[in-house]
């Protein structure tokens, strides 16, 4: 077991995501301690069921954010997934704003009271639950601004099947108005922590960690766990965009980028989206704007605002691409980018242009205009067979994009969170209101609509295990299945 100091930072090897979340019986550090003694973890299984985990699969079903490092959201080989009734729903005492992540037979998921939980696909039992500390209470006085309180795990967690580890990063309060960004990695069979340090960014003088959101999923790859910061909801205090990545064995190795370096802002939030990852290990995130926010009609003028830039394994920019229309709060980080398989990766914000640019180069392909007519917000969905992508749009509905002709196809009602696809069929969630719709891209009609029987986050996105749908809610995790 590996244990680090606080404040060292984070990293680690393949790509895969995974949320957490449940009651928990592991006590919470001291303010202000190191945390270098791992945390007891304990088991707590529901009385009336079993505890044992199904074992249909042997590798992650869904390991990641959008469920690959592309961030194509798409998956294939799933029993039929029709007519589908709520299966289970499992209270874990928070809200589970990232997307539960399958692996061997497993749910993982983590809460807003920094709770981390697996749960038994088939029936939600919990198989075991821990605590990484005390989540920030009252964030608006204390922070000055935020609309998430308790304010614990927030990000899409993610999964190294390597090492069979689960890898979260909550926001600890350490009294007294001080917080810490804490990366935990935890034994996916026993809960037991192998992993525990601090994984603030090098932040400048003045500049303190409450003001910092850590919304945007892990991503796994290159030996490091890669995290990303913006600001808290409303944009108060001072903060800059940022990634970090830290070394999963050995010494941390922290390397880290910074937005706008020659002001502030440019949060790296992406609708809790995560980085996308290419072959060859670099990485590829979306920014946004200056704070405070620049002049209407762009450019922001501040360094990696309002952009889409490419960063090598160690966090050097080696591309930027910037949505030059973008000024106020048009924010082009509302989504991560999906990269294409033909080289190629899309981008979209709230101006409501789609932007196709090269993967190499991050140039220019094409500038798609008129999607959703309202903010794009959350990781879009794409489907390689028909080449077309599904973005999902704030005030309402799912808008198909054609990336043969570089057209805005049909708008799909019924849902305004991101989407996935599971063998070729579209689900996507409706929030706050809370319903799951399942869609026929070809045709655009709902197949079905099923009440999740619980209000859910903004920005919530469904996942599955190939044999069922899963949900983050305000109170845990529901799931839907035949």
């Amino acid at each position: 077991m590996r244990v680090r100091p606080r404040y060292a930072a984070l990293a680690v090897g393949s790509l895969v995501l995974v949320l957490a979340g449940c009651g928990s019986t592991a006590a919470a550090p001291s303010p202000k301690t190191s945390t270098s003694t791992p945390r007891s973890t304990s088991t707590t299984a529901s009385p009336a069921t079993t505890t044992t985990p199904t074992t249909t699969s042997t590798s992650a079903a869904w390991p990641s954010y959008h469920a690959n490092q592309s961030r194509t959201g798409a998956v294939s080989g799933a029993s039929p997934l029709s007519s589908v009734t709520r299966k289970w729903s499992t209270d874990l005492g928070g809200a589970v704003y990232g997307q539960p992540v399958a692996a061997d037979g497993r749910i993982f998921v983590g809460t807003e009271e920094n709770k981390v939980a697996a749960l038994n696909p088939t029936n939600g039992a919990v198989i075991w639950s821990t605590s990484l500390g005390t989540p920030l209470t009252n964030v608006q006085a204390v922070a000055g601004c935020g609309d998430i309180d308790p304010l614990g795990i927030t990000s899409t967690p993610a999964i190294d099947p390597t090492t069979n580890t689960v890898f979260v990063v909550g926001e600890i309060s350490d009294g007294n108005g001080t917080v810490h960004h804490q990366l935990e990695g935890l034994n996916m069979d026993t809960g037991a922590v192998t992993v525990s340090e601090s994984v603030d960014p090098p932040l400048p003088s003045g500049e303190k960690a409450v003001n910092l959101l850590q919304r945007t999923s892990l991503a796994i790859a290159n030996g490091r766990v890669y995290v990303g910061f913006g600001g808290n909801y409303g944009d108060c205090g001072n903060y800059h965009g940022w990634v970090v990545g830290v070394a999963t064995s050995g010494p941390p190795d922290l390397v880290s980028f910074e937005v706008a370096s020659d002001g502030e802002g440019g949060a790296v939030w992406q609708s809790g989206g995560a980085p996308a990852v290419d072959a060859q290990g670099d990485l590829y995130v979306t920014t946004g704007n200056a704070n405070p926010d620049p002049p209407q009609g762009g450019p922001d003028p501040k360094k990696y605002t309002e952009s889409v830039v490419k960063l090598t394994p160690t966090l050097s920019p080696v591309a930027s691409f910037k949505d030059t229309v973008a000024g106020g709060d048009e924010d082009l980080s509302t989504g991560n980018p999906v990269l294409l398989p033909d080289g190629d990766l899309f981008a979209v914000g709230k101006t409501d242009i789609g932007y196709v640019l090269t993967q190499s180069g991050l140039s220019q392909v094409a500038a798609i205009k008129g999607i959703c007519g309202s903010d794009p917000d959350g990781g879009p969905a794409y489907d390689s067979a028909i080449n077309q992508i599904f973005v999902p749009c704030r005030g309402g509905g799912i808008q198909e994009v054609d990336l043969s002709n570089y057209t805005v196809g049909q708008r799909l009602s019924g849902a305004n969170s991101a989407p996935i696809l599971i063998d070729g069929d579209l689900w996507a969630v409706e929030y706050p209101s809370g319903t799951l719709t399942q869609f026929d891209v070809g045709t655009g009609r709902a197949l079905e609509t099923v009440q999740i029987g619980s209000s859910v986050p903004n920005f919530v996105s469904p996942s599955t295990d190939l044999s069922s749908v899963f949900v983050g809610t305000t109170s845990g995790v529901t799931a839907f299945g035949a």
